[in-house]
């Protein structure tokens, strides 16, 4: 959503961890899927909120506190699905969404894999600068972690 935030994230700064949103965000993932057979794992530069095994099917699982950021959870989950086929595991992703009680399915198709190729270019060109890009007001800011790094 923000190019600055990406790049903050990017270069190991971290955004204010006792900002209410962040808090809030924190407390829905650890309160909402309470079950033994879900689990979060980490990867080399990822955290994946959840896996589990849904019949056949290993899904991918990502969990949001509401659906007003669905492109870049999109972009997040298709770079997760990418990781984990490179290591021999074919997965489907949701996002969840469960103050909204919603789950929006992600594939990662021909033309997913396209879209999220050219957000990691992007994303590549953001994180090569040599300092954070301008700061630029959004209606996001007044939620950010990094509102005070951008803002006092």
């Amino acid at each position: 959503m923000c190019e600055r935030e990406a790049w903050l994230i990017a270069h190991q700064i971290e955004p204010d961890q006792y900002n209410p949103f962040i808090e809030i965000g924190r407390l829905i993932h650890t309160e909402s899927y309470k079950n033994n057979r879900i689990r979060e794992i980490s990867l080399p530069g990822i955290k994946i909120d959840m896996i589990y095994e849904q019949g056949e099917m290993v899904v991918v699982g990502e969990i949001k506190k509401s659906s007003k950021f669905l492109k870049g959870a999109r972009v997040q989950l298709l770079y997760y699905l990418s990781e984990i086929k490179k290591r021999g595991v074919q997965a489907v992703g949701k996002i969840l969404i469960p103050k909204e009680k919603k789950q929006i399915t992600v594939v990662l198709d021909e033309q997913s894999s396209t879209e999220l190729n050219e957000a990691i270019k992007k994303a590549e060109e953001i994180i090569s600068l040599p300092k954070p890009p301008q700061r630029r007001r959004s209606s996001f800011c007044s939620k950010c972690g990094y509102q005070e790094f951008c803002w006092s």
